[in-house]
């Protein structure tokens, strides 16, 4: 499984509707083995000395196939009692943002631990995990301007067409 991105990832901040902080969103369209795969969103929050990251994880199908198949998964990454390292668990996907179309039906975290696919999940996770320089260096805290990974996310430019309109419909959401 070859994943790269669509483009450059989208970067902005915005305030948490819960304490009014500031925390960064990065949203990734990404290709696997050059084909359209999936779209990621990773909000980083920081509460006091806790970073953690949301990340929710929509698979297709994609394009003007109906959105019945549609499925969006959801994690938490971030220090847990006990752990030396940052750790993962399954939430609810994309649960503060409203029901859409785009986000074909957000699976609870019971219904997620049953899916077949949640292996392929845990792999985008992963992968955002080690290669993204933003999602790292926030929930890992460290400088990745000299990581070695930095380098191996890749934009693959496959040009405008569905990720285009998909921006925009985020866009529109912001």
């Amino acid at each position: 499984m070859t994943l790269s991105l669509d483009g450059a990832p989208d970067i902005r901040e915005q305030e948490c509707s819960c304490c009014g902080t500031t925390f960064v969103v990065v949203d990734h369209f990404i290709l696997m083995n050059g084909r359209t795969h999936a779209i990621a969103k990773s909000a980083l929050h920081h509460h006091g000395e806790e970073h953690e990251a949301w990340i929710d994880v929509i698979f297709g199908p994609f394009g003007d196939e109906a959105t019945v198949e549609r499925v969006s998964f959801g994690c938490r990454v971030g220090p847990t009692a006990g752990a030396g390292e940052p750790a993962a668990t399954v939430v609810d996907a994309a649960h503060p943002y409203p029901d859409s179309p785009l986000w074909g039906h957000k699976l609870s975290r019971e219904e997620a631990l049953q899916q077949d696919s949640l292996a392929q999940f845990w792999g985008v996770v992963d992968w955002l995990l080690s290669t993204d320089p933003t999602v790292h260096g926030h929930v890992y805290r460290r400088d990745t301007s000299k990581s070695p990974w930095t380098g191996r996310m890749t934009h693959d430019g496959a040009g405008p067409g569905f990720w285009t309109k998909v921006r925009k419909c985020l866009e529109i959401r912001r």
